[in-house]
């Protein structure tokens, strides 16, 4: 029997699936989720074969210790949280889901960024006080210019919504799709030229040392003071710190934020009291169909690993012999 340690909480949505994979023992550590503890997680994934995992750490000295494994598929798109090339110099396939939450993301992607332009906390809490409406209007995304920091399978599905509001699309993206971006009227663009000329700026790029803080000060002041920043992909993209100097004196108009630096957000952070934020709780892909499509996506690539066969997402398919 080969062991599966099971540690994304997400993965329980469909736990009942794992079962049904032949030859194989399922266990559930759902309580190493997230942790900072490497010895805990090592000791917890003593014996497993493959694990399904969540943010939690895999550095050298986890996959020194963790000697039987052999995959570390990941329920969703990032990697940040895994030494990829620690993985391959000790044979661990690493896999990822792209593109299985990505409708799911980009939903959220374009509520924040309706919610920010059309301020809707604002409008909530003037009609459930006595203003009723606040004094000045709100912004909005019909036919706004819309900056998308990168365009893998969510920034596309983001550009695809936005064509149905009539927006100007802007892209910073290394490698762009021609033949998409020519049918969806996307336009690539650096990201200082597209910076200075948006109405709202989202976040679709995976962390790494390049993207760290790709979003800080200097970004931020490029920025129209009515234009909004949205991330839905990885808190460390933004200086969070440049970003609350910058809602709390007015130098742009708000932020709609599903991940931060720290998570949870910490009780005392600024942004938990900004009124001109939105924030919610790493919660974009945490929908039916986000958490459907994923699950059906990392089973697939467990069955293909038991056969034998390279799955789709390994990011060093070098392993997998």
């Amino acid at each position: 029997m080969r062991r599966l340690v099971l540690i994304s909480p997400a993965a329980a949505t469909c736990r009942g699936h794992f079962d049904e994979l032949a030859g194989v023992e399922v266990v559930e550590r759902y309580d190493l989720a997230e942790t900072p503890d490497t010895s805990r997680l090592a000791a917890g994934l003593a014996g497993a074969w493959a694990v399904v995992a969540g943010g939690e750490p895999y550095d050298r000295t986890t996959l020194a210790a963790a000697d039987d494994l052999r995959a570390i598929v990941r329920w969703g798109t990032g990697s940040d949280a895994i030494d990829v090339g620690a993985a391959t110099a000790r044979e661990v396939a690493v896999v990822t889901m792209p593109g299985a939450n990505s409708e799911a993301v980009a939903d959220l992607a374009l509520t924040l960024m309706l919610g920010c332009l059309r301020r809707l906390p604002e409008l909530e809490a003037a009609a459930r006080g006595r203003d009723w409406r606040p004094p000045s209007p709100a912004g909005d995304l019909a036919e706004a210019t819309v900056g998308i920091v990168g365009l893998g399978a969510i920034g596309r599905a983001v550009a695809r919504r936005l064509r149905g509001f009539g927006c100007r699309v802007l892209a910073v993206e290394p490698a762009p799709d021609i033949d998409f971006c020519r049918h969806y009227e996307v336009e690539p663009a650096s990201l200082a030229d597209m910076l200075s000329q948006v109405d709202a700026v989202t976040l679709h790029t995976p962390l790494s040392p390049s993207t760290h803080h790709i979003i800080g000060a200097p970004e931020l002041a490029r920025l129209p003071r009515h234009a909004v920043v949205i991330n839905t992909a990885r808190g460390q993209l933004i200086d969070q710190p440049a970003l609350v100097r910058a809602l709390a004196e007015g130098a742009i108009a708000g932020a709609g934020l599903d991940v931060f630096e720290r998570e949870p957000l910490p009780e005392n952070d600024p942004l938990r009291t900004l009124p001109n934020v939105i924030v919610t709780g790493h919660a974009a892909s945490f929908t039916r169909l986000g958490m459907g499509r994923t699950g059906e996506a990392v089973l697939a690539a467990l069955r293909s690993m038991l056969h034998g066969r390279l799955p789709d997402g390994c990011l060093n398919p070098e392993t997998w012999g």
